[in-house]
């Protein structure tokens, strides 16, 4: 049997405290008594204190008045592109549709009441033994099964506050809830909560939630199905009724006792409820859903980029997504049709992609007995191709206990390929995403996860040039020209390698770039401090960062939890933009029903990062990396034109990316599984970087960067010291001099002692010692570091080897070496060092002060060292 409502509902009695004064007695003042009068005094003091701050907080609390619960009214949204074109609609039947009282079943509203507010028609808008019942009862369960909050607090934290939990906010919200409940009726306050509770999926209502989890109208709901929706509102994922339907039970089972106790239904209507099935038909309604589901990973980043700009405004989540789905407003985005049907064609390519296939295959199915019990189960696993689908099918049948007479209904199968992929492109010089992919393959269902939002995965070396050269160069630590020397490196118990697994000594920064070496990059953020580093990072707009992540890794990219494509690309753009960071923005504008602006983006939000001039070097020195070093796929198919930019690859090749950007845009593409796992991508993300950008940029004449050397000056060196040049640079069989930028405070002034003349045993090939034949020995110009070392001494001739030469058997005394050698002078013993046969002076070019070929301003372009 049912109860109506008003035997549901308990008066509550109103009192009236009437205060007594009270009389003073005349007596005399003691000591002992002005000490208790102080004591009393100072108690009122704190506690008035504790008033004035509480009365701050209710004063700031809103005007109960001009507070609207109800839900927003159900209008269509339109969502354009750049160019004022509709390209979506965002319904209100979607994640909401708005149910009177009468249209909800008593069941429906009797669930909810029963497990988040048993007392809602008893207090007066917030419930000091529901509060003291839901602590005792949760630390019986050792979990959160029941809420504290009443429903009215609920509707005003839904619709009036943000959902926040501070002090201010609960003391707030419960101030509001008493004047809510004096100024509207109980059934009222019920009927807005029962259409604005979140209860997963993106819906919030019972109506929106009818259709989506059963495809059938609220009011058509039986006993069971009233439960398991009740059930969703306090953990949406964890009682989802698709994915987690044996959690949504055991909540639903709960819900159903409570009903029983609290009189809602009788034992016989509840036994009857745990006979059904709700779950029958949960699994085709949610595959209908999917495949009817039309938003583009494009929008959907567009709805969660408003909604989250809604809610800073002020508003609260149930608020804007009301707002968004049912109110009518216009989305302005900045979206180019063009560049994006690019992106997807690319995207669904699949020769673009590794060879090798992989997909993550989920199943579902429901399991009727012959008796008629339904059991519904799902799985999640992986296949190398669709030809393994039946296999695995049968083994997770197996796993499920599925018997010879067994019927399997509702099946349903998901396929998402491997590797995936995220795309983000955009104009770097006003934040403006022109389009993004947020995985390959079929797009199962609306505002599902989106890897270029929201996948954080390790951006690897990509971090280098953020994290060390930016700094560092800002900083006036380092020029483009500078020399560090790539050698076995420790600190902090910390030696990274290089991932050529070798050395390659005096380098160049530029080098060290386009060649992206670790060892370089870990001692340039030492220069720079890792604090001053990670502040930079910050500054480059990256939020998924923590203070775990200040390490000497942090430039080779190994973040505790990663970094976005979204905003790797922004931090990219800023240094396309002469160092100026620009906030990436999916809108422009949005206007309410009337037309009126409620969001405006039209003047992006912008800082300072770096230098123009430190983006220019970054720029020039990056385009290296393209031309000449680990990204030269990316270039394919430019036609000539410029790109700059730097890849990343963890060190396990589980994540593949290329960050790079044109005069025009600037673009970032991501590559690996979405279960990490190592992988040989073969280039494969750089070409479909190239392949996209090439098709963009296909009808765009070609432009060089803009240059900006404030500061710095370009002059010649020899990388192999760097140092200022000489003959014996040029003349040097592995001629070292290069072209390139310095800060003005760091270019070299003093002239290269490395290159020397050294007697070199022709036999060998290293250094003569005494034993060699003077006809072997001639003289070269080498590149020498430091003290020469018993594995640079000829190794051929020794003490104890005679070597006859066609043109002199006989070897010359031991006094007639051209060392000076004598009766006392004795071989090398091991370690010992022979000093050159020349001074090792360096020799000045011919006129002083002038260094020599090339032309330190010639403007042709950088002389690079090859091999």
């Amino acid at each position: 049997m049912n109860y109506s409502k008003d035997s549901r509902s308990k008066k509550i009695d109103e009192t009236n405290k009437n205060t007594k004064k009270k009389k003073t007695k005349k007596a005399k003042v003691t000591a002992f008594r002005v000490v208790v009068i102080a004591l009393v005094i100072g108690v009122f003091a704190v506690f008035g204190a504790g008033l004035g701050i509480f009365m701050g907080i209710i004063k700031s609390a809103p005007d109960v008045s001009t507070i609207n619960i109800k839900p927003t009214t159900d209008f269509t949204s339109f969502v354009y592109d750049q160019n004022g074109v509709e390209i979506d609609r965002l319904s209100g039947g979607e994640n909401r549709i708005y149910a009177k009282m009468e249209q909800i079943p008593q069941n429906l509203q009797d669930a909810v009441v029963a497990i988040e507010d048993a007392r809602f028609y008893e207090h007066n808008g917030i419930d000091i033994r529901g509060i003291m019942r839901a602590i005792v009862v949760n630390l019986k369960a050792g979990d959160i099964v029941e809420g504290a909050s009443t429903i009215t607090q609920q509707v005003i934290k839904n619709n009036a506050l943000t959902s926040e939990q501070t002090f201010v906010r609960k003391i707030q919200e419960q101030y509001l809830a008493l004047q809510i409940d004096a100024l509207y009726d109980k059934e009222l306050i019920l009927e807005y909560y029962l259409n604005t509770m979140p209860l997963g999926h993106g819906t919030n209502g019972v109506q929106a939630a009818a259709n989506r989890y059963f495809g059938k109208d609220v009011s058509e709901l039986s006993l069971a199905e009233c439960a398991v929706i009740a059930g969703i509102t306090q953990a949406p994922t964890r009682y989802s009724p698709i994915r987690n339907p044996e959690n949504n039970w055991d909540k639903a089972k709960l819900i159903l006792s409570y009903m029983q106790e609290q009189g809602y239904i009788t034992e016989e209507e509840r036994q009857a409820a745990l006979l059904e099935d709700p779950y029958k038909n949960i699994q085709e309604v949610n595959q209908k859903y999917e495949k009817d589901s039309s938003h583009s990973y494009f929008v959907d980043a567009v709805i969660e980029q408003v909604i989250d700009d809604l809610v800073e405004q002020g508003m609260t989540p149930t608020q804007a997504n009301n707002l968004l789905f049912g109110g009518g407003v216009e989305i302005y985005t900045t979206l180019d049709q063009d560049i994006q049907r690019i992106v997807d064609n690319k995207m669904a390519d699949d020769s673009l992609f590794p060879s090798y296939k992989e997909y993550v295959i989920n199943y579902s199915a429901t399991i009727v007995k012959p008796d008629g019990e339904e059991i519904h189960r799902g799985a999640e696993g992986v296949i190398k191709s669709k030809d393994e689908e039946e296999i695995f099918k049968k083994a997770k049948q197996e796993e499920w206990g599925v018997e010879e007479g067994d019927k399997l209904v509702n099946e349903a199968v998901q396929f998402i390929p491997q590797a995936q992929a995220a795309f983000v492109i955009s104009d770097p010089y006003n934040g403006h995403v022109k389009a993004l992919s947020g995985g390959r393959g079929m797009k199962y269902g609306d505002r599902t996860f989106n890897r270029a939002t929201q996948a954080k995965r390790q951006p690897g070396s990509c971090f280098k040039v953020l994290a060390a050269y930016a700094p560092a160069l800002d900083l006036g630590l380092l020029s483009p020209g500078s020399v560090l020397v790539d050698e076995p490196y420790t600190i902090n118990k910390y030696s990274p390698k290089n991932w050529r697994s070798y050395y390659k000594g005096p380098t160049t920064i530029r080098e060290a770039i386009w060649d992206s070496m670790n060892v370089l990059a870990v001692k340039t953020i030492d220069m720079v401090g890792i604090d001053t580093a990670y502040n930079y990072l910050l500054n480059f707009g990256f939020t998924t960062l923590s203070d775990t992540d200040k390490v000497y890794s942090l430039p080779l990219g190994g973040l505790t939890d990663g970094v976005t494509p979204l905003e790797l690309n922004a931090a990219y753009a800023a240094i396309a933009n002469q160092g100026t960071y620009t906030e990436p923005l999916l809108y422009t504008q949005v206007l309410d029903r009337n037309k009126e602006v409620i969001l405006d983006n039209t003047v992006p939000k912008t800082h300072t990062v770096i230098k123009p001039s430190t983006a220019s070097m970054l720029t020039d020195m990056m385009e290296d990396v393209v031309k000449i070093g680990t990204g030269t796929k990316a270039a394919n198919g430019m036609g000539g034109m410029p790109v700059s930019g730097k890849t990343g690859t963890t060190s396990d090749n589980k994540d593949f990316l290329f960050a790079g950007y044109t005069p025009y845009y600037t673009a970032t593409v991501w590559m690996g599984y979405d279960r990490p796992q190592e992988f040989t991508a073969n280039g494969a993300h750089l070409n479909l970087w190239s392949s996209i950008m090439s098709e963009v940029h296909k009808d765009l004449p070609n432009k060089d960067f803009e240059l900006v050397t404030t500061g710095y000056t370009k002059m010649s060196i020899c990388s192999a010291s760097g140092k200022i040049p000489t003959e014996l640079c040029s003349s040097a069989s592995d001629n070292k001099i290069v072209s390139d930028y310095f800060q003005k405070n760091q270019a070299p002034s003093e002239y290269c002692d490395v290159h020397v003349h050294e007697q070199i045993c022709s036999v060998s090939g290293k250094i003569a010692t005494e034993f060699c034949p003077q006809d072997s020995i001639v003289t070269k110009v080498v590149n020498r570091h430091g003290e020469v070392s018993k594995d640079q001494l000829c190794d051929v001739h020794t003490q104890h080897t005679e070597i006859e030469t066609p043109d002199d058997p006989q070897l010359p005394e031991w006094g007639e070496w051209p060392w000076g050698g004598g009766e006392d002078t004795q071989p090398p013993t091991e370690g010992e060092t022979i000093p050159p046969t020349t001074p090792d002076q360096p020799v000045p070019p011919t006129t002083p002060g002038e260094p020599v070929t090339p032309n330190p301003d010639d403007e042709s372009g950088f002389f690079i060292p090859q091999g």
